[in-house]
């Protein structure tokens, strides 16, 4: 990154940390089904209040819309990123759609985001099929009204309701869960890097980071203290790469704005995106419904390798993966690589 580049990003960077961040900002379940190889994202969302605002999600702070900022400065300096930098750094398209709906008095309903052919928001509303009806031009307007002021213009819009079903926990399941908190607890206290304990299976299942050597040790302590507890469990050991973990997430929110900033227009063609990361090295597989014998299939796909190329470039220096390699195939609309 140039000089001149990181000056500016330093300096939006310090207007955006001056702005309060909204209460309403959250944190959405990450549902993507992976195939064994390539991982393949197919940014399914749900959203729950349960969660807490996401880290990935820190990069939104202070931005009103995709285009408008608070700061007039801060836009002329944002006018110098490169599109889907853009992007990265306002608020998520989910983001900004959860927040106009609470703002509308929305509260029980869930936001999906599913790739295809074109890009379908699906908002779904505690209820009935009837009061789906009732609120559906409402909905579609407010959601339109959010995608437009982000420059989208490739989607579709469903509105359905659903009815909660809760089902309470057993009374094994009770036990099992306060046996899981209690055995953390005790192996944490004992000094051990635990990450997770999971004591539901017939076997109580841990994953310790690959740093954490005293796997005996810890196995051992487990059955020891599960015992008094009343369990007599074997117990399997998971050692887990944080650091690749860490470095993956970052490859994958880039993605998540890659998909966003293509998917949802028009001129790019994209609808969908998969991944595989391995030894350091990333490669993206960009889906259009291109064919290869399509008068604008060559200027498309310079068009999507450029945007991407120059967004990664801009971000990648400065993060944990700035050692990393990265790939981009972009495929038509049968799955094969198009040339460029």
């Amino acid at each position: 990154m140039k000089n001149e580049d990181m000056m500016i990003k330093k300096e939006l960077e310090e207007e955006m940390k001056k702005i309060e961040v909204p209460s309403s900002l959250y944190d959405f379940a990450k549902n993507i089904k992976v195939e064994a190889e390539p991982k393949k994202a197919t940014v399914k969302m749900r959203r729950n209040r349960r969660f807490q605002f996401a880290a990935s999600a820190v990069i939104t702070l202070g931005v009103i819309t995709g285009s408008a900022f608070l700061n007039p400065s801060v836009a002329e300096m944002a006018s110098k990123i490169p599109y889907l930098g853009q992007v990265f750094k306002t608020k998520s398209v989910d983001v900004m759609l959860w927040e106009a709906l609470e703002k509308e008095g929305y509260k029980n309903f869930s936001l999906g985001m599913t790739p295809g052919e074109v890009t379908k928001f699906e908002i779904s509303i505690e209820g009935s099929e009837k009061d789906a009806d009732r609120e559906r031009e409402k909905i579609t307007e407010v959601t339109e009204k959010v995608l437009k002021s982000k420059g989208y213009d490739s989607y579709k819009i469903k509105v359905s309701s659903y009815i909660p079903q809760v089902t309470p926990l057993s009374k094994e399941e009770e036990e099992l869960t306060e046996l899981g908190e209690k055995l953390e607890a005790d192996l944490k206290k004992a000094g051990y890097e635990i990450l997770t304990v999971n004591p539901f299976n017939s076997s109580i299942e841990i994953s310790i980071p690959v740093t954490e050597t005293r796997a005996e040790e810890i196995k051992n302590t487990t059955i020891e203290s599960a015992k008094t507890y009343g369990y007599e469990k074997d117990v399997i050991l998971e050692s887990v790469d944080v650091e690749k973990n860490k470095r993956e997430g970052i490859w994958t929110d880039y993605l998540r704005t890659i998909y966003e900033g293509l998917a949802l227009k028009k001129e790019f063609h994209v609808t969908g995106y998969a991944y595989s990361y391995k030894q350091n090295k990333l490669e993206m597989f960009i889906k259009t419904n291109l064919a290869a014998s399509d008068d604008e299939a060559d200027e498309t796909v310079n068009k999507i390798r450029d945007e991407i190329n120059k967004f990664i470039d801009s971000e990648k220096p400065n993060s944990l993966v700035k050692e990393d390699e990265y790939e981009i195939i972009v495929r038509d609309k049968n799955g094969k690589e198009l040339p460029y």
